[in-house]
């Protein structure tokens, strides 16, 4: 699996119409072909108040596909004019990434991100960790994935991607397994292959 991100910074007093554009281009992008989309709010940490969509794929034949179906799309030549005539928010992306390790659950809410500085070579180092990790937040109904970027402004990160059903899932599995000795163990081992940058918490909205 694939997802291409896009990320919305409203402007002052544009919440509500960002995010109803949002919503919209979600729309006519699930339309077009994309495996399902996202749409989520940052409520906290790098990028809080900024909102993103992720759209799902196959890979980037597939990506592609969507994509042309968007340039002759009237919805989205409609939606891209209107952002134009009346700017609610920065636009930025799509960016693409890729899953190397782990499966997303769709039914989650709520998630945690932490992205890492890493070197391509120890990527699969860092992936081989990922089924141990999965043991312990699983026992804290809490699903991990990590995903790598493909096309992006910044090539030398890795994202681990924590979710729950919701919020308080979430918090309640990140106290659960955070400061346990076998984490707290796992996390020094991965410091030995790259740094842990920056993070933050989004939620799901429809």
């Amino acid at each position: 699996m694939w997802a291409a991100r896009r990320i919305s910074t409203p402007h002052t007093g544009k919440a509500e119409m960002a995010k109803t554009r949002m919503r919209a281009a979600a729309g006519i992008i699930a339309r077009n072909g994309a495996l399902g989309v996202a749409t989520t709010q940052v409520v906290a940490g790098y990028g809080a108040g900024s909102m993103h969509l992720y759209s799902y794929i196959e890979g980037m034949g597939h990506g592609a596909e969507v994509s042309s179906r968007l340039m002759t799309d009237p919805s989205w030549a409609a939606l891209m004019a209107d952002r134009e005539a009346s700017p609610s928010a920065e636009v930025v992306g799509p960016e693409i990434g890729r899953l190397v390790a782990g499966a997303p659950d769709p039914s989650n809410t709520a998630m945690l991100a932490r992205e890492w500085i890493m070197p391509r070579e120890n990527m699969q180092a860092a992936a081989d960790m990922v089924p141990e990790l999965q043991k312990m937040t699983s026992a804290q109904h809490v699903n991990t994935t990590m995903w790598a970027p493909v096309v992006g402004s910044d090539m030398s990160r890795i994202t681990v991607v924590y979710s729950a059903a919701d919020l308080i899932a979430l918090g309640k599995g990140v106290d659960g397994v955070g400061m346990s000795a076998e984490f707290q163990a796992m996390v020094v081992e991965a410091s030995k292959l790259g740094k842990l940058d920056r993070a933050w918490t989004m939620v799901t909205f429809q």
